[in-house]
C-alpha cells in the first residue's frame, strides 16, 4: 500500500507536521505517502422545521492555510443535492438524487444525476454483483471506479465499524479512502470522518466525495 520500503517514514503532508508526533514504534498512525489530499467531513446538521439535513466537506489543503468549505450536501425526505462551495453560497448542482416519491428513502430505482449523466441509481452506481456491497460508477476519464466497503471488524455480519476504499480499474493502489489513518481523524463510529484522496484522484475530486454523499445516504457505511 505504501510506495517507500518498509523502513522508511515519509509524512508528505505538512498538515501532520514534521512526523514527531507519531509513534515511530508503531506504524498503525501513519498515513501512506500516496494520499496528497484531505477532505473533512463534518456531521450533519438539521437546518430548519422540514427536516432538511445538510453536510458540510471541508478543504484541508497540505500546508493547512485553506479551511474552506469544499462541497455540501443538502437532504430532504425526497430529494439530496450536491454542490460545489458552502449551502450559504451555493455552487451549481454536481449530483442530485430524487428519491422514489412515498419511499421517504433511496432505492435503486431513485433518480441520480452525476455531473452530465442522469439515470437510476442502479445504473450510475452498479454493484459487482446482487449480494455486493461494493458500488462501481464511471469517472470523468472513462474509466470504471469502485467504492468498495472494508469492514474493521472480523466478522462482516457484526462489523465493529466500516469504511469505503475506492478503486480504478487495473490499478493495484487506492484512489480515495475513508479510513481512518490517524488518531486525529477520531473514532471510527464517529458520523464525521476524513477523506484521503491520491494524487491520480485529484482531477476527479467532485466524483469522488459527490459518490461517497449518494452512497452515504443510501447507505451509511463510515
Amino acid at each position: 500500500m505504501v510506495f517507500t520500503p518498509d523502513a522508511t517514514l515519509i509524512i508528505r503532508s505538512k498538515e501532520y507536521g514534521d512526523g514527531s508526533e507519531y509513534d515511530i514504534g508503531s506504524t498503525s498512525s501513519m498515513i501512506p505517502d500516496h494520499y496528497v489530499k484531505r477532505i473533512w467531513r463534518k456531521p450533519g446538521l438539521l437546518a430548519g422545521t422540514n427536516g432538511t439535513r445538510t453536510v458540510q466537506y471541508i478543504n484541508k489543503s497540505p500546508d493547512s492555510s485553506d479551511r474552506s468549505i469544499a462541497y455540501s450536501a443538502t437532504e430532504t425526505k425526497e430529494l439530496l443535492v450536491f454542490r460545489v462551495g458552502g449551502y450559504k453560497n451555493p455552487g451549481e448542482p454536481f449530483a442530485k438524487v430524487q428519491w422514489v416519491p412515498g419511499s421517504g428513502k433511496p432505492t435503486d430505482k431513485s433518480i441520480v444525476t452525476l455531473g452530465n449523466k442522469t439515470g437510476v441509481l442502479k445504473d450510475i452506481l452498479k454493484k459487482s454483483n446482487t449480494l455486493s456491497t461494493s458500488r462501481m460508477f464511471v469517472g470523468p476519464d472513462g474509466v470504471e471506479y469502485k467504492w468498495k466497503v472494508i469492514w474493521v471488524g472480523n466478522d462482516p455480519a457484526f462489523p465493529e465499524a466500516t469504511f469505503r476504499t475506492l478503486y480504478a480499474r487495473h490499478s493495484k493502489h487506492p484512489i480515495a479512502t475513508t479510513a481512518r489513518l490517524t488518531s486525529r481523524d477520531g473514532l471510527p463510529q464517529d458520523d464525521s470522518y476524513p477523506i484521503y484522496i491520491a494524487e491520480q484522484g485529484l482531477n476527479m475530486q467532485h466524483y469522488i466525495v459527490a459518490t461517497l454523499a449518494v452512497l452515504e445516504s443510501f447507505s451509511p457505511s463510515a
